[in-house]
Formats: structure tokens, sequence, C-alpha cells
């Protein structure tokens, strides 16, 4: 017999009221190391322990919003397991009236992404990507100097120290290397002053900053960005918490870019002309299968000067126009507020519609390149700094309706803006091209084929290209420095 356990009511949650803060956060930190494997966090470990990662993410909140210094209770393994399913099980208002309109696979699906897909993925993958960013120095931006200037430390520390309390933390790792005091490696690194006052917060302040972003309404904090993917470190009278040692990655990176460049859009532009554009030619240009590659190019139109995609990288025959956006989804699309999604719809369709009339202008002649591309073989892809998972269909028909305002498009238009011009995260090309693998096949595939061209995932992963040269350099680099530091805290 079928049984429905969804609910739409979140006062259990009051009951954490009951139990210590120690109980209720080193439970969460046993069921986070469980589901942590060397490299990453393990989607297969997390159905086997039957917990998954923003479960645990939402059940730490709470059990710090819902806190009382008098209770002396505590949480106990059954009790934890069922707060949990409770969890899991809430169905939000939001959802309920998305079904009703028709809306509820748009609206989950884009939930889901933004809940749950910041932590999932090798962690190397994501410490190259900010490493990158972080260490990034030209004539007109200097990032060693922005990042220490704004946070005090220098970069490299804190990806060691992330990689380190990864590592020591990962019930997986912790049996592979049975005779390492873990102990001893976490509380060595933990007695560093300055990266201890960049990822640490105090119940209070915690407590502060959750209503700070989501009031007094615990529905909204459900969903709501989690305090603990900036500050993943909890202090609370003489102790330490690491409720979600997995959260350490994030807060040295994507969370990391989001300090340093909130209230300063003079710098968040910056880097994304000068740092995300360089990092993606540069690893583009190392794919084996690239046969011509250009950052990008000016040409006339009229008198108008104009400039191409930031990289057009070509593989025999084709070739892909890519154009990187620095933004970044509204904490408001979380609370599924409706004009924030309108609005991120429309920034979307008129990046696609701008990459439409890059090709447009190459196949009149206002530019050129290393040779002639047949229409069929141009592909357009919108890289997207994070993904707000937003329905493609919806995008490419506010792209056709913006279009229409002005000339008259075809069947055949509409065909080629939805079959040849995607929407990306930065992390589904990274995941192909760090493994040194072409983004050309699956293109073209998804283009041949109707029913994928509103995909919201893409790429086929694989690991028989090896990988692109600076990407082994740096996974040999950050391995080597980790082994070292973990080696001097052990012989201390």
């Amino acid at each position: 017999m079928d049984e429905n356990l969804g609910h739409s009511s979140l006062d259990f949650l009051k009951n954490l009221e009951k139990y210590t803060l120690e109980s209720k956060l080193l439970a969460c930190q046993k069921y986070s190391s469980r589901i942590m494997a060397c490299s990453m966090v393990d989607m297969s470990k997390a159905c086997q322990e039957n917990v998954m990662p923003w479960e645990l993410e939402a059940f730490a909140t709470y059990s710090i919003v819902y806190n009382s210094e008098d209770a002396i209770e505590k949480l106990d393994y059954k009790t934890f397991t069922y707060i949990i399913g409770l969890i899991r099980n809430y169905w939000h208002s939001a959802l309920i009236q998305a079904e009703k309109r028709g809306e509820y696979a748009d609206d989950f699906i884009m939930i889901s992404v933004l809940q749950q897909f910041p932590v999932q993925g090798s962690f190397l993958q994501k410490l190259f990507r900010y490493h990158y960013f972080f260490t990034f120095q030209n004539d007109k931006l200097d990032m060693r100097q922005v990042f220490s200037d704004k946070i005090g430390v220098d970069y490299e520390q804190l990806e060691e120290f992330a990689s380190i309390i990864f590592l020591c933390f990962s019930k997986e790792c912790r049996e592979i290397y049975p005779g390492v005091d873990f102990i001893k490696i976490i509380t060595k690194i933990l007695e560093n002053k300055d990266i201890l006052s960049s990822l640490s917060i105090e119940i209070e302040e915690y407590r502060s900053r959750v209503f700070s972003l989501n009031g007094e309404n615990i529905i909204d904090q459900y969903y709501g960005l989690k305090i603990q993917y900036q500050y993943p470190i909890i202090l609370g009278q003489g102790c330490k918490y690491i409720p979600s040692p997995y959260l350490v990655i994030n807060a040295v990176t994507e969370s990391m870019l989001n300090r340093i460049t909130y209230g300063d859009n003079k710098i968040r532009r910056a880097i994304g002309k000068e740092v995300i554009e360089n990092y993606l030619y540069d690893i583009v240009r190392q794919l084996d299968a690239v046969s011509w590659i250009s950052q990008e190019i000016e040409y006339q139109n009229g008198r108008d000067k104009l400039m191409t995609p930031d990289v057009i990288a070509a593989e025999g025959d084709a070739v892909i126009f890519y154009d990187t956006k620095s933004s970044a989804p509204s904490l408001k699309l979380r609370k599924f507020d409706v004009n924030t999604k309108e609005k991120t719809i429309k920034i979307y369709a008129e990046n696609v519609i701008q990459i439409y009339k890059q090709i447009k202008n190459y196949l009149q002649g206002l530019f050129q390149l290393d040779r002639e591309y047949s229409k069929d073989n141009i592909f357009g892809i919108v890289v997207v700094l994070e993904d707000a998972a937003l329905p493609r269909e919806k995008i490419y028909e506010k792209a056709y309706s913006i279009l229409q305002e002005t000339i008259t498009l075809s069947e055949e238009d509409k065909n080629y803006i939805s079959s040849h011009i995607k929407i990306l995260p930065l992390r589904d090309i990274e995941v192909m091209i760090l493994q040194n693998t072409s983004l050309l096949p699956d293109l073209k595939a998804q283009a041949n084929t109707a029913d994928r061209w509103c995909d919201v995932t893409f790429g086929t992963v694989s690991t028989d290209n090896g990988l692109i040269s600076s990407y082994a350099e740096y996974e040999q680099d950050i391995k080597s420095r980790i082994s070292n530091r973990i080696v001097c805290y052990l012989y201390s």
C-alpha cells in the first residue's frame, strides 16, 4: 500500500529546543562524515545512509535557530532520523501552488538545483577554478591583492585548510588510513587564528544572519541560503563545531567570491571581464580536440564597433561561440518569487539573443574566423557562473518574443536557436573540459534530438582522455602541499 508521507507544517522543528546544541550538531557532523568520500560528497553513500546533504544543512540551521541554553536532553539516533524524515517530507506551500498552476516540475527542478547542486562534484575541480580566480593577476586586476585586502589571508592557506578538513572528516578517508591521527591534524589546523576568523561564526551571530536573510519566517529559512556555506565553523561555549564538514569547500570557493564582491559591483564586473573570460579561454585552449581558438575579436557593423563572444573555439569543421556571464541567481528565487523568475528568464533570453545575433553577424560576413563554417556547424553556449535552472522552453519562448518585436522569425529560425544555443553553468563545462573531453559531440547529439533541446543537464563525463595540463599540474601541486602540511601537523 502506498503511503503519502508529505506534510505542510514545520511546527515539529520547535521540538529541537529540547536537545542540547552539542548533541544536535555532533549528530549532523557524524552523518555528514558518512556521506563524504575522499574527493566529493558521495550521493550513493547518501542513499545508503538515507540522509541527503541538504537535509543535514537544514537540520543544522534549525538546530541553531531553535537552540535553548536550558536544554539538557541529548538527541538520540531515533529522534534524529525522525526529524530528518520530517524535513525531507515537508511540502512547501509554493510547490502546492505550482502544482495547481501545472508548473510543479519547473519549480521543483529549480529549487532542487539551487539547493543540491552546490555540494556535488569533485572538490578538486572546484578548488582549481577558484585558485585561478583568486590568484589571477594581469595589468588590470590583481586578485591576490584584492583577496588579501578583503579576507585578510592568502588564498592558498584557505584551499589547503579546506582540503585537509574535508579529508580528515571523511569516513572513507579514515577507513583507508586507519593509522593516521586525524584528531591531532584537526586540532593543529584549527589553531590558525587567521583562518578561523575568516571561516567561523558565533552562535548568536549565526542566528542574527539567518533572520537577516530570511526574516522570522521559518518557511523561508527552509530553502534559504544556509549560513554555514560561508561560515562552516560554528563557535559556541568554548567549542568549535563543524556540522557539515564538506561545506568548507563551498566556503572557500563560490561563497568566498560572493563575500569579496558583496556590495562592490565594480570588482564583480572586473572579475567577470578579466578573470572568468581568461579562465574559460585558458581551459578550452588546452583541449586536444580544439583546432583553432580566439578570444573576443573587435569588428565593425556600419559605424558601430562590436565585439565577438568571449571565446570562439573550433574543432575541425565545427565551431563553438562561448559567452560568459558572471551573475548568480537571486536569493529571491529560493522564495519562489514570481517577478524574480520572470526577470531571470528575460535575462537568460537576452543572453541567448546576444549569441544568436553574433552568429548572424558572422554568417553575414561582418567578421572572419580561421575558415568558413556552415550555420549548422556553429553552436553557441551562454556560460553562467551559477545556473538558476529555469525552464529552457520558457527562456527560448521569451527570446522569440523579444526578437519578434523587431524582426520576423521563421519556424526554422526558432528551431535553430533552440537546438544550437545552450545555457550551461560553468561547472558543466569544467566537468568535461578539465578531463580533456569535448562538448561538441553532445552539442551535436542534442541538436539532432528535438526532445532534448530544453534539457537542463548536459554532458557526458569521460575519464578516457586524461586531464588538461593545467588541471593535472594543479592536482599534483595541491596534493603535494596537503601532504606536506599533514606531515608537519603529525610530527610537530
